[in-house]
């Protein structure tokens, strides 16, 4: 197994991720209840997919306890699940998942690239400070959470700007949604591996 985590980030909200080590056969082998995600999924034909697809039920059913069940999609391609809200994300070796019976909940996870330095100027607006590759991560992972959290809106990377922070280990800063005129904070993780974000809204 290859879990790193579960966290209560709140009473009713979970964050859980894995580290994709194992092969899908291997996944299947361990938990025959998996077959069913497959089963259900024409995605399942690429090995990556599939392989992303068992882990984030593999942390669906040790998150909940709920073997055997499959989550589903909108027509948006919005996970859905029937008693939660949740969100998913994936990236290179590793797969994130946050969930809440209540609250909007949204996750990004991207891997640590260098990349990201070559598409600056589509996501971060002039206004908007990120000198190095971390801070530039960090951006476009949080427009990518409140683009999640807010996916009625269709937020685009320029109608959303984070106010000046200094990235660390970890941490939290406020994006705003300048379409919605609102502010919304987003929490965040940085590591040799990954940048990881994510954002839950009030219990109603």
């Amino acid at each position: 197994m290859a879990l790193i985590g579960i966290e209560n980030i709140e009473e009713d909200v979970r964050l859980g991720l894995w580290k994709m080590e194992e092969t899908p056969e291997e996944m299947l082998l361990r938990d025959a209840s998996l077959k069913a995600v497959c089963d259900t999924a024409s995605s399942c034909h690429s090995e990556v997919r599939k392989m992303e697809r068992l882990c984030i039920h593999e942390l669906l059913y040790q998150m909940t306890g709920l073997k055997g069940t499959v989550i589903d999609h909108d027509p948006s391609s919005k996970p859905v699940l029937e008693g939660f809200n949740l969100s998913i994300s994936h990236t290179r070796g590793y797969a994130a998942l946050i969930l809440s019976p209540r609250r909007n909940v949204a996750v990004d996870i991207e891997y640590m690239s260098e990349r990201v330095n070559r598409i600056v100027g589509k996501f971060i607006r002039d206004d908007e400070v990120a000198p190095d590759t971390v801070a530039r991560l960090v951006n476009w992972s949080a427009k990518e959470t409140i683009y999640k959290l807010f996916s009625d809106e269709d937020l685009q990377y320029f109608e959303m700007r984070l106010l000046p922070f200094l990235p660390e280990n970890s941490g939290s800063l406020l994006v705003e949604d300048l379409k919605a005129e609102k502010r919304e904070r987003v929490f965040y993780r940085v590591n040799e591996e990954y940048i990881l974000t994510y954002a839950y809204l009030p219990s109603d």
